[in-house]
């Protein structure tokens, strides 16, 4: 009897079809790990399996993995396990510092000598829209990232220190919110139109950057801004509308779950009722072909 010949499909990421269908899920619920000691310094970080997660579906052995806002480093660690290239760009020193260290201390020197004419590593320490001077058009097949959110970190602060010192929110969800630098070029410290207007910068030359068919995924929340009239601020949606006018497709969206990670907390008791914020969300983007 003969068997007919069936062609072999291999996946661009060489994912099995098993762990292609695993992984579609558009809600994800299983992404909490411990917090490295390298995290701590930052305050507002994901965590590595995340990182390697998005890196193993997106992006194949080889590929080039960029972040604009590579912080403490982690996208460039999960890079360097998933053998990928990694190239990160970060304004403030002390994560620069912070993200070289942590790279130091994971190289492998069996790893390094298989793939050393291959993959690079580099953190660098200057500001994302400048990220031309270092990356060769159509070079990157993945940006992975998580931006900082406007100037609505230091409105946490001050959230927390006046109204949820006390509160399950700062006591008990091991929550931390630092501003990250008081530099003047920081997108952290921008109102939220002007932020917008930037990211929108970072969005072209991103695209720029990236091969036809290459993605660009990012980690944002959602936000309130009550104190001015605005109950919900649709991050989430403006990156992506943002992202389409500068010429990506907004490929995809992927919900974080965080509620076991994040206490219930009352809010706008008793007269005003608001959901807890306990996600986040993954918008996937993409350089059309």
């Amino acid at each position: 009897m003969k068997t007919k010949n069936r062609k072999i499909l291999k996946s661009f990421n060489g994912l099995s079809t098993k762990e292609w269908t695993i992984l579609s899920s558009n809600v994800w619920s299983d992404l909490s790990s411990p917090r490295e000691s390298h995290h701590l310094e930052h305050g507002a970080v994901f965590p590595l399996k995340l990182a390697e997660r998005i890196i193993s579906i997106y992006s194949q052995e080889g590929d080039i993995v960029f972040d604009p806002f590579v912080g403490t480093g982690t996208t460039i660690i999960g890079a360097y396990n998933q053998k990928r290239s990694g190239i990160g760009m970060e304004i403030v020193p002390r994560f620069v510092e912070i993200a070289k260290k942590w790279l130091a201390e994971v190289k492998n020197n069996l790893f390094d000598s298989l793939y050393k004419n291959e993959l690079i590593y580099k953190i660098i320490q200057d500001d994302c829209r400048n990220l031309k001077n270092f990356l060769e058009e159509e070079s990157v097949q993945l940006t992975f990232t998580s931006p900082p959110y406007a100037n609505f970190i230091q409105r946490s602060i001050e959230d927390r220190r006046k109204t949820h010192k006390k509160s399950k929110l700062v006591l008990e969800n091991n929550s931390v919110v630092k501003q990250y630098s008081n530099l003047e070029n920081d997108l952290g410290n921008l109102n939220y139109t002007t932020f917008l207007e930037e990211l929108k910068k970072i969005l072209n030359l991103n695209l720029l950057v990236t091969k036809k068919g290459g993605y660009s995924v990012w980690v944002v929340k959602d936000y309130r801004d009550t104190k001015n009239n605005k109950p919900y601020v649709d991050f989430h949606s403006d990156l992506a509308h943002i992202a389409q006018n500068s010429g990506w497709l907004y490929h995809d969206l992927i919900v974080w779950d965080q509620n076991e990670q994040r206490s219930l907390v009352l809010l706008g008791y008793p007269s005003v009722f608001y959901s807890n914020q306990n996600c986040s969300f993954f918008v996937v983007l993409r350089r059309p072909i």
